[in-house]
């Protein structure tokens, strides 16, 4: 059952810039992780498939004494609507309200994990990097679209089998393999054969390579950026908003698998490294699910 979680957080310390970076973030996930189960955390550092996404640490706007019991989301609804995550350009300040958000792909490692992650978390200082956290709380599943859960079967059941257009608004910078090479080009294959064999892989319903033939690229509006992950490795991606269609008279089963893998995306993301904070994508197939 893919799930997100949506961490509240403070810092307790100034956390220095460049600990908000994707190795740092995907650190402080394995301390989480090995909090309950030490033994996943160890095989999460060399596990070869993408289990579980991260995304960057996002700085509240709220005032620094604001109740931690009231703590809400960092955006305004509206803004989440056009505005990609925040990558941080300076250090955060002590006494910051931060929250952070992570999808959970494979039942078979984080079932008996996600329940008690939560237990585990509380009362304890957390580092990222060198600096302190301390975790206030999670918001509620199904609270917001960014913390919520589904079993696999239903994604697929609640997938439309009419939908022909795919519109996925990229909220954190995305990189695609090609064969042997990296780029920040998102053509057809890259985006959807990699939805399709994580899909594969966790769901149980498994789709042909042939499935994602129907689709073609409609419109792009994308710009490309460069952003450090730590760990001296720096990678170039693209922001912004892409559409792909299936083309007409396609199988409506067929239209169906295709836009469950859509639905899929907002979950695992698109492309490579979403365990490094790339590739969180909003998709318009995202709107019909019952977050």
């Amino acid at each position: 059952m893919p799930e997100s979680l949506v961490i509240n957080l403070v810092s307790e310390s100034i956390i220095p810039f460049h600990y908000l970076k994707g190795h740092y973030l995907q650190r402080l996930f394995l301390a989480l992780v090995s909090a309950v189960d030490a033994d996943l955390s160890q095989l999460l550092q060399t596990h070869k498939h993408q289990s579980f996404t991260l995304s960057p640490l996002q700085i509240a706007s709220q005032p620094q004494s604001t109740s931690v019991r009231n703590l809400k989301f960092l955006l305004p609804r509206q803004q989440l609507e056009t505005t990609p995550f925040q990558y941080a350009n300076s250090s955060v300040p002590a006494g910051s309200h931060c929250w952070w958000r992570i999808s959970l792909l494979d039942d078979s490692l984080f079932a008996h994990v996600s329940p008690r992650l939560k237990q585990a978390a509380a009362h304890k200082t957390w580092y990222l990097g060198s600096a302190r956290l301390y975790i206030t709380n999670f918001l509620p599943a199904n609270g917001h679209e960014w913390a919520s859960h589904s079993t696999y079967q239903q994604l697929y059941e609640q997938a439309s089998d009419t939908n022909h257009d795919l519109m996925f608004q990229l909220l954190t910078p995305a990189v695609f393999r090609h064969g042997e090479r990296v780029s920040p080009l998102p053509t057809r294959d890259a985006v959807f054969h990699s939805l399709r064999k994580c899909w594969n892989r966790y769901s149980g319903l498994v789709f042909a390579p042939d499935t994602i033939l129907p689709i073609t690229a409609h419109d792009f509006n994308l710009r490309t950026v460069t952003l450090s992950l730590g760990n001296n490795e720096t990678v170039m991606g693209c922001l912004g908003d892409l559409t792909f269609q299936i083309a007409n008279k396609t199988d409506p089963l067929i239209v169906k698998r295709i836009n469950a893998l859509t639905d899929f995306s907002c979950y695992c993301g698109i492309g490579y490294k979403t365990d490094l904070s790339l590739g969180m994508v909003r998709a318009q197939a995202t709107s019909r699910l019952k977050l």
